[in-house]
C-alpha cells in the first residue's frame, strides 16, 4: 500500500503546486500539461471542468497542438462539443467586462481567435465564426484596420468560410487579408504568397480553373524568390539575425533588396511593441530607396506609409499626417487609379484627418475611397457598402444628415444582397440608421430599425448561446468599444 499511497501524495504535492501557480497568473507549458492531468488521474470532474476554463490554459494547450488532448477532457468531464463551446464563449464574455486598456484587448483578441479556430477544428463551422468575427472586430479597434494581425484575423475567417461553402464570403476576406499584408510587407513577402495560395485553392473548389492558376503562379514565384534568399522571413529570430548579417556584410551598400529587408524588420519590430528600433529600421530603408530608386518611387511611399503608422501609434499625429501626405502624392502620380496601395493610404489619411477633427479634409478622401472600391469591386461588392458606412458616419457627425441617409442605405442593400439579410454588418448598418432616425426625430422608424437590428444580434448570438458582448462595428467606425476595470478573472500573460 506504500506505493500507491506515495504516488498519491507526489501527485496532491503536484497539484498544489501547478494551482498555486494559477492562482499567481501564471500558465507555463509545464502546469497546462500537468495540472488537468493530474486532475483527471484524481478523477476530479469538477476541478477538471473549472481547468479547462481558464482560458489561458486551453490556449495553450491548443497552441501547441494539444487538440486532442484537450478534447479528450471535455469528454472526462462529459460535456458534448457544443455545450463545451457555449462555456468557453460564456467564459470569453465574461472575462471582456474586466478588459481595459489595449494591451488587454489584444489579448481578449488572441483568446476569440483560439476558440474560433478550436471550434473550426471541431467541425462546429456556424458557432466558429462568431468567435472569430469578434477578434476581428476587436484587433480593428485597439490596433488599426490595416494592422497585419487584422489581415490574420480575416484570413482565419475566410477558411471557415471555405469549410462552410461560403464561398462569396471567403473570397472577400482573402482579398482584404492580401490588401492589408502586401502594405505592410511589400509584395514579395511569403505571406503574401500564403494568401496567395488560400486564393487559389478557393477558385479551384469553384471550378475556376484559370484564377486559380494565376493565384498559385503568383505564389510559386514569391517563394521560389524566398527560398533564395538568405535566412528564412517566417521567424522573427532569424530576422534578427539577418539584421546583423546585413549590419555587418553591407554596411554601405544601397540595394532595393537590402532596403527591402530594413522596412521587413520595422515592420516586425513595429509587431513586437519595440517601436523605437522600428522607428530605424523604418527611416533607414526610406533613406535607402530614395537613394537607390529615387524620392518619387512607390517603394518610398511604402516606407513612408510605415513610418506615419508608427508616428500614428505613438501619437505624434502632425507627424504622421506629414507622412501620409507625402506617401498620397507619390502613390497618386505613381499608380492606377484603383490600385489598393493607393487606397490603403487614402483611408489612413481620412482616419487621421478624422482623428485630429479635421473632418472637412476627412470627406474628399472618405469619398475617394468609395470611388477606388468601386473600381476594383464593382458597386455591388460589401468592400464598397464599408466605405459608404464610412462616409455616411463622417457626415453624420458633421450633422449632415441629409447626405448620410442614401449613404446608409445604399450600403444596407449592398450587404443585404451579398452577405445576406441576417448578416452582423446588416444589423450593424440597421443600428446606425436607426440612431440617424432617432435624431432626425423619427422615432417609430428608428424604433422598427433598431427592433430588426437587434433580431440579427440575437440569431447570431444564439449559434452559441448567452448574451451577446457589446460590438464594434466592423461595417464603420460609429460605435466604439467601452470597457471597465475590475480585478482578474483569468490569467494573463502579456502577450502583445
Amino acid at each position: 500500500m506504500e506505493g500507491p499511497t506515495i504516488i498519491s501524495s507526489y501527485r496532491q504535492k503536484l497539484t498544489n503546486y501547478f494551482t498555486m501557480q494559477l492562482s499567481q497568473d501564471r500558465v507555463t507549458w509545464r502546469s497546462a500539461d500537468e495540472l488537468p492531468w493530474l486532475f483527471q488521474q484524481q478523477g476530479s470532474k469538477q476541478k477538471l471542468h473549472d481547468c479547462l476554463l481558464n482560458l489561458f490554459l486551453s490556449q495553450n494547450l491548443y497552441k501547441r497542438g494539444h487538440f486532442a488532448e484537450l478534447l479528450s477532457y471535455w469528454q472526462f468531464v462529459g460535456k458534448d462539443k457544443s455545450t463545451m463551446a457555449a462555456e468557453y464563449f460564456d467564459s470569453l464574455k465574461q472575462y471582456e467586462k474586466n478588459c481595459e486598456g489595449e494591451e488587454s484587448m489584444i489579448c481578449l483578441a488572441d483568446l476569440y481567435e483560439t476558440l474560433g479556430r478550436f471550434l473550426k477544428d471541431l467541425g462546429l463551422l456556424s458557432q466558429a465564426v462568431v468567435p472569430l468575427q469578434r477578434s476581428l472586430e476587436i484587433r480593428e479597434t485597439a490596433l488599426d484596420p490595416d494592422h497585419p494581425q487584422v489581415a490574420q484575423s480575416l484570413h482565419q475567417l475566410a477558411s471557415v468560410y471555405v469549410q462552410w461553402k461560403k464561398f462569396g464570403n471567403a473570397e472577400q476576406l482573402y482579398k482584404q487579408a492580401l490588401e492589408i499584408s502586401e502594405n505592410a510587407y511589400g509584395a514579395d513577402h511569403p505571406l503574401i504568397a500564403r494568401e496567395l495560395e488560400a486564393l487559389a485553392t478557393l477558385y479551384q473548389k469553384q471550378n475556376k480553373y484559370e484564377q486559380a492558376e494565376h493565384f498559385r503562379k503568383e505564389s510559386f514565384k514569391i517563394r521560389q524568390k524566398a527560398t533564395r534568399r538568405k535566412g528564412n522571413l517566417y521567424g522573427f529570430a532569424l530576422l534578427r539575425r539577418r539584421a546583423l548579417q546585413l549590419e555587418e556584410l553591407t554596411l554601405g551598400k544601397d540595394t532595393p533588396d537590402n532596403a527591402r529587408t530594413l522596412n521587413e524588420l520595422g515592420v516586425l519590430y513595429y509587431l513586437q511593441n519595440n517601436l523605437e528600433t522600428a522607428d530605424q529600421f523604418l527611416k533607414r530603408s526610406l533613406e535607402m530607396r530614395e537613394r537607390v530608386l529615387g524620392p518619387d518611387h512607390p517603394d518610398c511611399a511604402q516606407s513612408l506609409n510605415n513610418l506615419a503608422a508608427l508616428c500614428n501609434e505613438k501619437k505624434q499625429y502632425d507627424k504622421a499626417e506629414e507622412l501620409y501626405e507625402r506617401a498620397l502624392d507619390i502613390r497618386r502620380r505613381a499608380l492606377a487609379p484603383d490600385h489598393p496601395s493607393l487606397a490603403y493610404t487614402v483611408k489612413h489619411l481620412a482616419v487621421l484627418y478624422k482623428k485630429m477633427g479635421k473632418l472637412d479634409k476627412a470627406v474628399p478622401l472618405y469619398e475617394l475611397a468609395v470611388e477606388i472600391r468601386q473600381k476594383s469591386f464593382g458597386p455591388k461588392h460589401p468592400s464598397v457598402a464599408t466605405a459608404l458606412v464610412n462616409l455616411a458616419v463622417l457626415y453624420s457627425q458633421m450633422k449632415k444628415h441629409i447626405e448620410a441617409l442614401p449613404l446608409y442605405e445604399r450600403a444596407l442593400k449592398i450587404y443585404e444582397n451579398s452577405l445576406g439579410r441576417m448578416h452582423p454588418r446588416v444589423g450593424e448598418t440597421l443600428k446606425n440608421l436607426a440612431v440617424l432616425s432617432y435624431e432626425e426625430g423619427d422615432f417609430e422608424k428608428a424604433a422598427e430599425l433598431y427592433r430588426r437590428a437587434m433580431e440579427i444580434k440575437e440569431a447570431e448570438t444564439s449559434l452559441l448561446g448567452g448574451k451577446a458582448p457589446s460590438r464594434h462595428s466592423s461595417s464603420g467606425d460609429m460605435v466604439s468599444l467601452k470597457t471597465t476595470h475590475s480585478p482578474n478573472v483569468f490569467l494573463h500573460q502579456g502577450q502583445r
